[in-house]
């Protein structure tokens, strides 16, 4: 059985594997290159990365003040 996981920008459940994490590193938020990269996590489609930010979904699930500092746009979005 796969792991299922809710995408922050559309709330849809989905295979994890279809689903880029980002982590919360030292106050900004980055793709996890590694699948045990650690710190607070948040799951997105590539194509739901501009509605999350629009929502501020990640913010609230990362628990960060603010998105302005992301490292990367997730690849095929």
């Amino acid at each position: 059985m796969v792991d299922q996981r809710t995408c922050v920008g559309c709330r849809r459940v989905d295979d994890r594997v279809n689903l880029v994490r980002y982590v919360a590193v030292a106050g900004e938020a980055m793709e996890a290159t590694r699948p045990r990269l650690p710190g607070r996590g948040a799951y997105l489609h590539p194509g739901c990365f501009e509605v999350a930010l629009k929502r501020r979904a990640l913010e609230r699930a990362l628990g960060l003040v603010t998105t302005t500092r992301i490292r990367s746009k997730p690849a095929g979005s």
